[in-house]
């Protein structure tokens, strides 16, 4: 497998690079960027041969897959100028800055002949995959109600780049995670959603604190709290069914399933295999990794199907289900900044 990596951030640099390295029969043909330097000096750290500033320079070689790994506004075209030279795509998260453009990038490589996936890493999380495991298995009955939170501290450690913190911040980061989760819990379409965001700190100028409620045709519920803004670090789920309630610990990994009244021993049982499995987990040092973890399954994951003509693992329609509440959301919060201005300015 011939794979060239476009951008030379911090997801290619930490993530796709490294993944790309460790896995058997993989070769990086190249890297771009448009800082020539930087491509440069990541090609020779990753023994690279060949770095490009033009990413349609390295579409000439001979590659079968590439990696995004720039801003989302900049995934359509490189999406559709990949799919003409007839190479394989995997692109970052969000997929594209707007459901116009998902729908474009779906298109090209459908006309190509060639696949396209989505890099929805948090779905490998294990203690998600239980939690739908169980969902699935009717073990809580038909959901009712889900509450997701999500806290952590602003991201400048990850990046300083400016388009990083444009106007919509939180939710393009995040909250895209998040968004998916729920989604796949709930496997249903969305009817309404409610939003309340703001630049709580009034200084960043994008997005750093948002409340959503999501409103599901198979009436299930979802109750989104996302801060960059809290202090802390929190990401968990709680899933109320018509028979039973699962807390979900993403940040420890651990699945409590709970019906009727639970007993301090079973507190107790339940305390006991998280921190276990949290001990074993900063042992393996997986644990300072996060969600950054899973990023190699899904990569591994694809790179199968492609050999092997299988499904993708998180194929371009259903990154589109996402950027489609995304494009909600967005909606919602203009209109909201629309009416906001407009009662001002009458007062």
């Amino acid at each position: 497998m011939k794979v060239g990596v476009v951008g030379c951030g911090m997801i290619a640099r930490r993530v796709h690079l490294p993944i790309y390295q460790s896995i058997e029969n993989v070769e990086i043909v190249g890297i771009s960027d448009l800082k020539e330097r930087t491509a440069q000096v990541y090609a020779k750290k990753f023994g690279v041969k060949k770095w490009f500033k033009d990413y349609q320079e390295m579409f000439k070689e001979d590659l079968d897959l590439i990696s995004i790994c720039t801003p989302n506004f900049t995934h359509a075209q490189i999406t559709k100028d990949a799919a003409e030279a007839g190479i394989n795509v995997l692109v970052e998260k969000p997929m594209a800055s707007n459901l116009q453009e998902a729908d474009e990038m779906i298109d090209a490589c459908k006309r190509a002949g060639v696949k396209l996936c989505v890099v929805h890493n948090n779905r490998y999380i294990p203690s998600l995959q239980e939690t739908k495991k169980r969902i699935t298995n009717g073990r809580i009955g038909r959901i009712v109600s889900i509450q997701a939170t999500k806290y952590h501290y602003t991201p400048m450690a990850w990046s300083h780049s400016s388009w990083f913190f444009y106007k919509w911040g939180l939710l393009e980061d995040m909250g895209y995670h998040i968004i998916d989760m729920v989604n796949y819990l709930c496997d249903s379409k969305l009817e309404d959603v409610k939003v309340v965001a703001r630049d709580y700190v009034s200084e960043m100028e994008c997005l750093n604190h948002i409340m959503l409620l999501m409103l599901y045709k198979n009436s299930a519920s979802a109750f989104l709290d996302l801060s960059w803004v809290s202090g802390c670090l929190e990401a968990s789920l709680k899933v109320q069914g018509t028979g039973g309630l699962l807390n979900t610990d993403l940040r420890n990994n651990h699945v409590q399933e709970i019906h009727g009244f639970m007993t301090p021993t079973e507190d107790l049982s339940s305390h006991f295999k998280k921190s276990f499995k949290t001990i074993k987990a900063a042992l393996d040092k997986s644990y300072f990794k996060g969600a950054l973890s899973y990023h190699k399954k899904i990569i591994e994951d694809y790179i199968l199907s492609i050999n092997t003509g299988t499904e993708i693992p998180i194929p371009g329609e259903q990154g589109r289900e996402i950027m489609a509440i995304i494009d909600t959301i967005k909606s919602k919060i203009n209109a909201n900044e629309l009416e906001a201005n407009t009662t001002k300015n009458r007062n």
